[in-house]
């Protein structure tokens, strides 16, 4: 019973693994062998068809079992696929053919349109596309030189038809398209050629980059090595204006760089554009091919020289876009540094990035700038993924500050009346205009008055009179505030405080008492206070004495000058020591101090005619004269005499006749250096000496 079963049991077709075609147009068959239970294999059949749907017909049978490849000598696959199956047989029959698999056939022959390219097509080997593996790919190899076998292609499966570029001038060429199956084997196809020629140019260059280089100055034009492995050189063209220019040849596929030392880039941005040439020369007269250049111009940044205003603070940056990368920009950052004058050069100053923009910005603000010196500027703009760089040129913006006077001092507060003072500057002379703001102090306020702005260009001194000042009973303090032509407050002078002399007259003693204020302040101080005097009205000024600068009081003694009006005016002038700021030795003086000595009036009580004393006047200090007077009266009140010339006595006669003996009444008036009446009355014995 259970050898009956085994004697009717069919097995299993081999597993068809792949076809691979040799030079001469053979094909190899390779399959995996099925179970044999029970040993009842007796071979294997092939069978083959130039179409795919038949006739088949049977080429061999192979055994033993082990047996697992078949060369099918025939030059069919030259021409065209070949179909195969296999059959199991046994001694229970013939099995169940195989899955069908055809040859790859190659057609590989020189393109028409486009001209320079191989066009290759084939064939899948596979029929029943369930039963393919996933994630196959064909492998494309060329044989050149002969026996030198070279992969130059490599497509996914499903793809069957491909051109490829011909890179050789001229040359017999083979190709052979092989399909890896994992876990199985490789199929290879036929080996079909031709001769070929290259008459594709070169793939255009892509311009990486068209910047400054910031030492000279010269266009640096960078670019990517053509894809294209023949290519020879390139050609670089200068655009102006929708104008294409040659600029130079460049030899070697990875030379990639030019510098074009004939580039005004100081100007405005400079344009090129980038043609490949390749080995193979064609025509009449021969010429390499050539490559197109891109349809848009590469273009550099150009920062545009940078306006700048001397009070701003702040710099518009403005620049031209880059053009010519695929995608566009995607940013620019511009770069910064400052430097002081004088400009150092180019290659020493070292830049820091200042900020970022997006692509479509063309220009950019600078706050805050820094002053006196050089701001120094470039942008670099970034390509859209693939992050290509070019840098602009370099715009050096000198950014000046007013030079204000070296110095600006307050080199005297003079009082000149009862409410005047005078204000005096003095300034280093500069020829920018500065404003200068006259300010007073306000004691009861604390603050700053402003009095007037005086505006100076080229002058070396300013003088204010303040004629609201009250000088007899304050001292008032002043300084001056120093505004340039950018409203900016750049200096504020030293103090200048004037002096407040007081005191009185001691008549007891006959001594003026002189007290002062310090002056206030010179960078020196004071070096000594000297006391101006004048002697009643009209009287001439002069110094009496000199008192260190530590000393604020003085005590004039006027008891020697009896024969004045009394009246004395003194003022007190500070001198400064000597000054680093001036070399000027200035001098400020006191409000003016008069002080009236109260009148001396000694009258005596008789006089005898012919006498020692032999007239009547009164002995007077410290008064004005010219303001004198003496009547002399009878004892019935008449006039007898009267004078208003203290040199003018009474000699006891009246009308030229000597009264008699006797007691006569007076009066007597004066005034003092200020004006007020002192006024004696008396009686005055008048007696006479006559020779018996």
């Amino acid at each position: 019973m259970g050898q009956s079963f085994l004697l009717s049991q069919v097995l299993d077709p081999p597993s068809f693994n792949c076809l691979q075609v040799d030079p001469a147009g053979n094909v190899q068959l390779q399959w995996q062998a099925p179970a044999n239970p029970g040993s009842i294999f007796t071979s294997y059949e092939v069978f083959s068809s130039l179409t795919q749907n038949g006739p088949y017909s049977s080429l061999t049978t192979v055994a033993p079992i082990t047996t697992t490849n078949y060369n099918h000598i025939t030059t069919n696959s030259l021409n065209a696929e070949v179909y195969y199956y296999l059959n199991t047989n046994s001694t229970g029959g013939s099995s169940n053919s195989s899955d069908t698999l055809r040859t790859i056939h190659l057609d590989a022959v020189p393109s028409s349109l486009p001209q320079g390219y191989a066009f290759l097509s084939w064939n899948s080997p596979f029929l029943a596309t369930a039963n393919v593996p996933t994630g196959l790919n064909y492998e494309v190899w060329r044989e050149y030189p002969t026996g030198n076998w070279t992969l130059v292609g490599t497509l996914p499966y499903g793809v069957t038809l491909w051109n490829y570029e011909i890179s050789l001038c001229s040359a017999f060429l083979n190709f052979q398209i092989r399909l890896n199956v994992p876990g199985l084997c490789t199929f290879t196809s036929n080996i079909d050629g031709a001769i070929f020629q290259d008459l594709v140019p070169p793939a255009i260059p892509v311009v990486a980059s068209v910047e400054v280089d910031h030492i000279t100055n010269d266009a640096v034009i960078s670019w990517l090595a053509s894809t294209s492995q023949d290519t020879q050189g390139y050609i670089l063209y200068k655009c102006n204006n929708n104008v294409l220019s040659i600029v130079d040849t460049i030899w070697g596929m990875n030379n990639t760089q030019f510098v074009d030392i004939l580039a005004n880039t100081t100007v405005g941005p400079v344009s090129y554009l980038l043609a490949a040439f390749d080995t193979c020369y064609t025509g009449n007269p021969p010429s390499p091919n050539t490559s197109p250049t891109a349809d848009v111009c590469n273009q550099s940044v150009f920062l545009n020289t940078v306006p700048y205003g001397i009070c701003d603070d702040f710099i518009q940056l403005n620049w031209t876009s880059y053009q010519g990368w695929e995608d566009g920009v995607d940013s620019y950052i511009i770069y910064h540094s400052f430097v002081q004058s004088p400009l150092p050069p180019v290659g020493t100053i070292i830049f820091a990035p200042l900020d970022t923009v997006t692509g479509d910005l063309a220009n950019f603000v600078h706050n805050s700038i820094s002053l006196e010196g050089y701001n120094v500027y470039y942008v670099e703009a970034i390509a859209v993924g693939s992050g290509f760089r070019a840098h602009s040129n370099i715009q050096s913006v000198l950014t000046p500050y007013p030079v204000p006077p070296d110095f600006v001092y307050l080199s005297s507060a003079n009082v000149l009346g009862q409410t005047e003072n005078e204000i005096k500057i003095t300034i280093d002379p500069t020829n920018l205009t500065h404003d200068y703001a006259f300010q007073r102090f306000d004691v009861n306020g604390g603050n700053w008055d402003d009095l007037i702005t005086l505006a100076a260009v080229d002058q070396s001194e300013l003088i204010f009179t303040d004629i609201e000042a009250s000088t007899d009973v304050f001292s008032n303090t002043y300084r001056v505030i120093t505004t340039n032509q950018c409203f900016d407050i750049i200096d504020t002078t030293n103090f200048g405080t004037t002096i407040l002399l007081t005191g009185l007259a001691n008549t007891d003693r006959a001594v003026n008492v002189l007290v002062w204020s310090a002056y206030d302040d010179w960078e020196s101080g004071v070096l000594t206070y000297r006391i101006h005097r004048i002697v009643g009205d009209g009287g001439t000024d002069e110094v009496i004495t000199e008192i260190s600068s530590a000393g604020g009081y003085f005590e004039d003694d006027v008891s020697q000058l009896p024969y004045t009006d009394g009246k004395f005016c003194y003022r007190i002038e500070a001198v400064e020591r000597a000054s680093n700021v001036t070399g000027i030795l200035n001098t400020s003086f006191s409000n003016e101090l008069c002080l009236s000595q109260v009148p001396i009036i000694w009258i005596p009580n008789a006089f005898v005619v012919d006498g020692f004393n032999s007239t009547f006047n009164p002995v007077i200090s410290f008064a004005d004269f010219s303001n004198y007077q003496m009547i002399i009266y009878s004892r019935w009140g008449d006039v007898i005499y009267e004078t208003t010339d203290i040199g003018a006595p009474w000699d006891g006669n009246m009308n030229g006749e000597l009264v008699q003996e006797g007691a006569y009444p007076y009066y007597i008036s004066v005034k003092d250096g200020k004006g007020r009446l002192y006024e004696r009355v008396g009686c005055v014995i008048m007696l006479t000496e006559r020779e018996k």
